[in-house]
This record gives structure tokens, C-alpha cells and sequence, in this order.
């Protein structure tokens, strides 16, 4: 297998569980959580939806088709990784079974969540879980393009602190904001609501006080890494991110003065989940990698080096063949021959 076609797979991995973030969020926003109301099956004896369900089971349903998608594609990134062209890594294939565990994980708190009739606290760590797997897929995406050396900081030391400093602090606005979900009028259910007993003026304002937080802190990055040697991408990642921060802060202040419409939310999220991908994306382009070493042929990818290669499949920097070489003897007696 080509590194071109498993780097494809890998940034397809982030590509669909973000997916997966936003489809599940429409599933709760549109009050479609019960709309199939058993798990694996959507209603006794079918995993499709009856028609008695109408819009909120098919809403469901095709989230959980979208989750299956991510299935495939989740199951088949390790078998890559262990075909790789140019040799198999462990950190390539670790990161790969990680993704199976996290998709493993998904497929049974999503049936806990179902069974518990959408507990705001089992809701909430299906979010979170699903921005663990992120991270999982972001890292194995950035992993597979570089080499397997040893990291080396492409910033100063206060600057990488930095970096993680943003991704822990990003991480927690995260989790207040599945507080902030589960306390407000979008629990997931359009019959039968439930809800954490906070106050929501005080949950929101922990959360607008944690995204100033975060504001704060990619300001500075976005300073610091224009003033000092940073690599471009990391330029690119703070500018992108402070972008990503300041819509964010804009659809959170809209929603929470319009009354928290659902479209609005569910741009919050989606941008929740861009602002995530950002964060890491960030902290990774701090440190650097070897390059990858260059993949051999197709042609001779799996062919053993051993003494009953054919010579014709012998690498141009092999030594000539003892038949090719010209013996002294027989050299001197040329050089006799010419000088007659």
C-alpha cells in the first residue's frame, strides 16, 4: 500500500468523524434522539426505520448511516498500516487500532445514550468521546506524513507550552459547552426533555468566560509566533485559529440573546468542531519530524533481498556481478596485447 493512498484514508478518518459531530448534532437539535427508539435496531424487528416515526426516525437513521461509514472506513485504516509500501511503523499502527477502541467505545455509549433516554450526561460524553477520537485521527493524519524519527521543537520551549496550553484550555471550553447544551431547551427530545438542573445564565457564563480565556491565549500565540522563528504552518494554524475563535464568540452571543434557535446551535457546533481541529493542528506544527523515507518500486516493494536475486532486479547501487568484473590476469594480458 502507497503512503499516498493511507495519508488519503487518514485525513478522510478526520474528515468523516467531524461529520459525525455535526450529523449527530442535528439529531439533537431536531429533537430526532428517540427517533429510533431501540438500538442496534431502529423499532422492534428492523434496523430501518417504521414509518410511524416520520421525520425523526429517518433523521436517526441516517445518522446512523453515517456512523457506519465512518465504521468502514475506521476499520480498514490499521489494515493499511500494516501494508504499508515503505515499511510498517508502530506508531502509524497504534494510532490506528486507537481509532478501532474509540469507534468501539462510540457504538456503546451511543446504545447506553438510547437506553437511558438521553441522559444529558450520557449525551455530553458522546460529544466528548467523539472529540477524543478527533484528536486520535488528527495526530495519525499529521504522523503519516512525516518520517519515524525522534521530535524535535521547532519553537522555543515557552512557545510549545503554549501551544498545549491552548489545546487543554480549548478542550475545556468543549466540555463546558456540552453543559452548557444539556442545561438549555435542545436536550434531544421533542416528547419527553431532559435536562442537567443548572442555571443556564451561570453555565453560559462560565463558558463565554472560558472562550475569553481562550481568546486571550490564541492572541498571544498569534503574536508570538509572528515574532519569533515558528514554522509556517504554525503561522497559518494561530491566524486560522484566532478566525475560527472570533466566529465562534460572534454565533454564541447571537444565539444566546436570540433565544438559542437551533440553527445557530447547530453552527456552534460546527464550529466547535472546526475550532478543535485547529487547536491540534496547531500544537502538532510546533515540533518536526524527519521526512519519509523514499518507497521502493511497486515492482520490487515485496521482493526479499536474498542471494537468488536475479540480477536484473538488482538495485543500480549494488555491486557489479563477479562475472562482470575483470580478472588481473585477464587485464594484463590485454594490456600485453595492445602494447604489441
Amino acid at each position: 500500500m502507497s503512503r499516498r493512498v493511507f495519508t488519503f484514508v487518514t485525513a478522510l478518518n478526520v474528515v468523516l468523524l467531524s461529520l459525525i459531530v455535526i450529523s449527530g448534532g442535528v439529531v439533537r437539535l431536531s429533537g430526532s434522539g428517540l427517533g429510533c427508539p431501540t438500538w442496534p435496531q431502529c423499532g422492534d424487528g428492523s434496523f430501518t426505520p417504521h414509518s410511524e416515526y416520520a421525520l425523526h426516525g429517518a433523521i436517526e437513521f441516517g445518522n446512523r448511516v453515517v456512523g457506519l461509514v465512518v465504521g468502514v472506513v475506521v476499520l480498514i485504516t490499521p489494515l493499511l498500516a500494516l501494508r504499508l509500501r515503505s515499511g510498517r511503523r508502530r506508531d502509524l499502527t497504534r494510532l490506528s487500532f486507537g481509532l478501532w477502541l474509540g469507534y468501539l467505545g462510540q457504538a456503546v455509549l451511543g446504545g447506553i445514550t438510547v437506553l437511558t433516554k438521553l441522559n444529558p450526561a450520557t449525551v455530553a460524553a458522546h460529544f466528548l468521546l467523539s472529540m477524543v477520537l478527533l484528536w486520535n485521527a488528527v495526530v495519525l493524519d499529521r504522523r503519516a506524513r512525516q518520517g519515524a524519527g525522534a521530535v524535535t521543537p521547532a519553537v522555543a520551549p515557552a512557545l510549545l507550552w503554549l501551544a498545549r496550553l491552548v489545546v487543554v484550555v480549548s478542550a475545556g471550553v468543549l466540555v463546558l459547552g456540552t453543559v452548557v447544551t444539556g442545561t438549555g431547551p435542545h436536550s434531544g427530545d421533542a416528547s419527553d426533555p431532559a435536562r442537567f438542573g443548572f442555571d443556564l445564565v451561570n453555565v453560559a457564563q462560565l463558558h463565554a468566560d472560558g472562550a475569553m480565556l481562550l481568546t486571550g491565549l490564541a492572541a498571544a500565540m498569534a503574536f508570538a509566533v509572528r515574532i519569533t522563528a515558528a514554522p509556517s504552518a504554525a503561522r497559518r494554524g494561530a491566524l486560522a485559529l484566532i478566525a475560527v475563535i472570533v466566529a465562534q464568540a460572534a454565533i454564541g452571543f447571537a444565539q444566546y440573546f436570540l433565544g438559542v434557535p437551533s440553527g445557530l446551535v447547530a453552527l456552534h457546533m460546527t464550529g466547535a468542531t472546526v475550532m478543535w481541529v485547529v487547536a491540534l493542528q496547531l500544537w502538532l506544527a510546533m515540533v518536526e519530524r524527519p521526512a519519509p523515507d523514499p518507497e521502493p518500486s511497486p515492482a520490487t516493494a515485496n521482493i526479499p533481498a536474498t542471494a537468488n536475486t536475479p540480477p536484473n532486479l538488482a538495485s543500480p547501487a549494488s555491486p557489479a556481478s563477479p562475472a562482470a568484473t575483470p580478472l588481473p590476469g585477464a587485464a594484463a594480458s590485454a594490456s600485453a596485447a595492445t602494447s604489441r
